[in-house]
């Protein structure tokens, strides 16, 4: 940059430029969860840093802010309302959802849609089991699935599956929503890149909504999804009914404070997977017959890259895990491409 900022021709900055940098990412809190309402990889995004300065910014209507961190002026949100549109540079506080990003995969900074749905089908849409988000109609019961990728989330898709088959007419539409770390793209602790997911998501042909999560941004996990709501409910106005939908299968806190602060009058929880014998979740995975790796693992015993099946299952039972990780021993990577779209999703 100072060497650029040499070059006589280069004009100042502000006219028509201007420094963005992105924070380093801090070491999270905690791994591991405590009485207080922080659970891993969602409260632990607290810290005292540039939020506060731009928001104090933004409320006094000014254009820049100091970054605290690199001393270089950042644009607000205030200055990119001003200019009316996104400018297609993945900025730090765009209020546009990146929508003219080019590549939304490694540049998105705020909340935006890599994969919209699919448009393919005959008249009858049978080919398209899950509208995409341009043909989702006003008043309509739309659920928001948490998606890490794994095999939890992704057997919480199957039993939506069956659940919307049962009905005579569509129910509800669906859209996957994905957080993960703006600096590394990859799913916190997880360890599944973004580019796994937006994968999946195409070859299951189910709107994807990602959210950039900014470590040492002063920003809460609660607020980073309410910009993702808001950015769904830009593309989807008028929604009827809006459904928050987990995959968690039997941790009471993890669910007790997901009902605390995410619960309220604007939509409602869903855990289609919860308490269900494993003994089933296993009969519906093998039934799907994709493949499911396992990304990541906290415990001894097992190791990065083997297949979970019903095998790995009563290992992890005879090693004292849980045999679905549940308690994060390991963590999974669904990969439905290994068969069609209608026989991972039970069509």
């Amino acid at each position: 940059v100072k060497a650029l900022e040499k070059l006589e021709f280069l004009p100042k900055e502000g006219e028509g430029w201007s420094r963005v940098i992105f924070p380093e990412e801090e070491e999270p809190k905690s791994a591991q969860p405590s009485s207080s309402d922080n659970i891993p990889d969602v409260e632990d995004l607290i810290d005292e840093s540039y939020s506060k300065f731009h928001e104090e910014a933004c409320r006094a209507e000014i254009d820049f802010y100091k970054d605290p961190k690199t001393g270089y002026n950042v644009y607000t949100e205030h200055a990119h309302k001003k200019r009316g549109k996104c400018c297609g540079s993945g900025c730090r506080h765009c209020p546009y959802n990146h929508v003219n990003v080019k590549d939304k995969l490694m540049r998105i900074q705020q909340p935006a849609f890599l994969y919209e749905g699919s448009t393919d089908g005959d008249d009858s849409g049978e080919d398209v089991f899950f509208d995409p988000l341009d043909s989702i109609p006003s008043q309509s019961h739309v659920k928001v699935l948490f998606f890490s990728g794994g095999k939890d989330s992704f057997l919480a898709i199957r039993r939506l599956v069956k659940e919307r088959r049962r009905q005579a007419s569509p129910s509800f539409h669906l859209i996957l929503l994905t957080t993960f770390d703006a600096k590394s793209r990859m799913i916190a602790h997880q360890e599944v890149p973004i580019d796994t997911v937006l994968r999946q998501a195409q070859h299951l042909e189910i709107p994807l909504l990602a959210i950039p999560l900014h470590r040492g941004s002063g920003e809460t996990y609660l607020s980073r999804i309410e910009k993702g709501m808001d950015a769904i409910r830009k593309r989807v106005p008028d929604m009827q009914q809006v459904s928050l939908v987990f995959g968690d299968l039997h941790l009471d806190h993890i669910r007790d404070w997901r009902e605390k602060e995410l619960s309220s009058e604007r939509h409602a929880l869903e855990y289609p997977l919860w308490k269900a014998p494993y003994e089933d979740l296993m009969e519906d995975l093998e039934a799907s017959g994709i493949g499911v790796t396992l990304s990541a693992v906290t415990k001894e015993g097992l190791k990065v890259g083997t297949t979970f099946d019903r095998s790995l299952w009563k290992e992890a039972v005879r090693l004292g895990m849980d045999g679905f990780g549940e308690e994060g021993e390991f963590h999974s990577v669904a990969e439905v491409w290994a068969v069609s779209r209608e026989q991972a999703l039970g069509l």
